[in-house]
């Protein structure tokens, strides 16, 4: 699946200064709050009025098709009262939606909200917390995918570093979704 407005949709993020934009879509009965962190190329998504969500990271323009979030795309199946599995439908509406979509600033709260629920299957200790200076794991790059998305995996490959998360958010948790790279500046292994 390819973002085909993802460029000029992160030109508009840039151009309001914005790092992290928050937004609500309408998927035909559904409301999705949605996160998009032009730094990590990285989607959080969330149900409105529903314990359930998903997370999509691009790599350049190009995302993977599949949810791993069963309960996720059954949702999605019925915010269009279908009888099929199709989370490509999905990424094709958000993609044409883009161009249209007015946003904010993500705000602390609305993050914690929302990565609460976009997260499928990682226990509790989904919230940054701090880089540790080690080899990275299958298992803790998976995780690095899901929670911050292929950018931030190249970078923890490039730098020798590992993120490590708990089950509480900090102040550093959603400074490194608005800005992975400032945050390792600012902070190193702290």
């Amino acid at each position: 699946m390819q973002f085909t407005n993802i460029e000029n949709f992160e030109e508009k993020i840039r151009n309001q200064n914005v790092t992290v934009a928050f937004f609500t879509i309408q998927y035909h009965n559904c409301n999705i709050e949605t996160a998009y962190s032009i730094n990590q190329k990285k989607f959080l998504f969330a149900f409105v009025d529903h314990n359930i969500g998903f997370t999509c990271s691009l790599n350049g323009i190009n995302a993977d098709g599949y949810i791993n979030h069963k309960i996720a795309v059954k949702q999605l199946m019925e915010c269009r009262n279908h009888d099929k599995y199709d989370p490509i439908h999905f990424y094709n509406f958000l993609n044409n939606q883009l161009p249209t979509i007015t946003f904010n600033q993500i705000n602390n709260q609305q993050y914690i909200d929302t990565v609460r629920v976009s997260v499928s299957e990682f226990e509790d200790r989904i919230y940054f917390n701090h880089w540790r200076d080690a080899n990275i794991s299958e298992r803790q790059q998976n995780k690095t995918i899901e929670l911050m998305g292929y950018e931030v995996l190249e970078f923890c490959n490039d730098n020798h570093l590992t993120p490590v998360f708990w089950s509480t958010p900090t102040e550093r948790t959603l400074a490194v979704f608005c800005d992975f790279a400032v945050d390792y500046n600012d902070y190193g292994m702290q």
